[in-house]
């Protein structure tokens, strides 16, 4: 693998991570191709397995990041749900089960709080006493 491969890939994996250009939807698309064409050309299979996961993972990390665009995010979610036949072919069954139950769980706090939930946790802190600082 060329040093300038390594640093394209390297470059554009950053900007999926930071939302650096989050009004291309393309660059993650992008990522994501030059993250599984480089996995293809590995020949040990460790190594293989390693660079499909990071590429997921960096979509999962982009995906809790509240600091982010939430349609950002939610392109990332997209993505991640494009590659689970590939985590079904790589992992075996406990640990894609695992991986699958994690995604959802992040999914579900980053995504499916309603008005509600959030209104009842500032209601939680609010019912709180005061505490004074004495003299």
């Amino acid at each position: 693998m060329s040093f300038t491969y390594c640093f394209t890939f390297s470059s554009v994996e950053m900007s999926v991570r930071y939302g650096d250009n989050a009004s291309n939807d393309d660059v993650i698309g992008c990522y994501v191709h030059l993250g599984l064409e480089r996995a293809k050309q590995l020949e040990d299979i460790v190594a293989v397995r390693n660079a499909y996961m990071r590429v997921l993972n960096t979509l999962i990390d982009t995906m809790c990041d509240h600091c982010l665009a939430s349609v950002w995010r939610k392109q990332c979610y997209r993505y991640i749900k494009r590659l689970l036949p590939l985590l079904y072919e790589i992992l075996d069954q406990h640990q894609y089960l695992q991986k699958i139950s994690e995604i959802q769980i992040l999914y579900s706090y980053c995504f499916e709080q309603t008005p509600a939930s959030k209104q009842s946790n500032k209601m939680e802190v609010s019912a709180l006493p005061i505490v004074k600082k004495q003299p």
